[in-house]
């Protein structure tokens, strides 16, 4: 006896969940309630998307202001030690006596837009010159002393000394 209801219960109970996931109005709200979460997906996904524009910008932003904040402590401490002799040979010119001198040949370039993590056409050429002078001209600044002005990599200076018309640094 104990046998059949148990095998009563199980069958009732089967039959139950087969009228619930065989229910038609059941599949039409499944289907309305995954479309409603595949909009606020949708809506999520490009908030996430105007967030990390929003955070590249405030980043280029940053990466400039310090760029520049760099290269004005160099211009001020160069100002100061501009009637000083240097050891390796070089005129201890402000850096940007220098870069100004470099950018008489490319009009429309400005300091800002040198120092800037802008990869436009235009400012390579007349960034890479800028470096290779403060490279030529100022022999007390390390590598990394002129990619921080810059905003670049050593490796950056260091590609552009070697492979621009200034031959690999050995000239002064």
């Amino acid at each position: 006896m104990v046998e059949n209801s148990e095998l009563a219960r199980q069958t009732r109970h089967y039959l139950a969940v087969r009228e619930r996931l065989a229910r038609p109005g059941d599949a039409a709200g499944r289907s309305a309630r995954i479309k409603e979460l595949e909009g606020q997906l949708a809506d999520l996904a490009s908030d996430n998307e105007a967030k990390g524009r929003r955070i590249a910008r405030l980043e280029a932003d940053l990466a400039d202001a310090g760029a520049r904040l760099l290269a004005q402590a160099r211009i001020l401490l160069g100002g100061r030690d501009t009637g000083a002799s240097n050891e390796d040979g070089g005129d201890r010119a402000p850096i940007e006596e220098i870069v100004a001198a470099v950018l008489e040949d490319f009009p429309g370039v400005s300091w800002d837009d040198i120092i800037s993590v802008r990869r436009e056409r235009r400012l390579v050429k007349p960034r890479h010159a800028c470096m290779r002078a403060v490279y030529e001209r100022r022999r007390d600044l390390s590598l990394a002393g002129i990619g921080r002005i810059f905003h670049r990599d050593h490796t950056t200076v260091l590609a552009v000394v070697n492979d621009g018309g200034a031959g690999s640094g050995t000239a002064s």
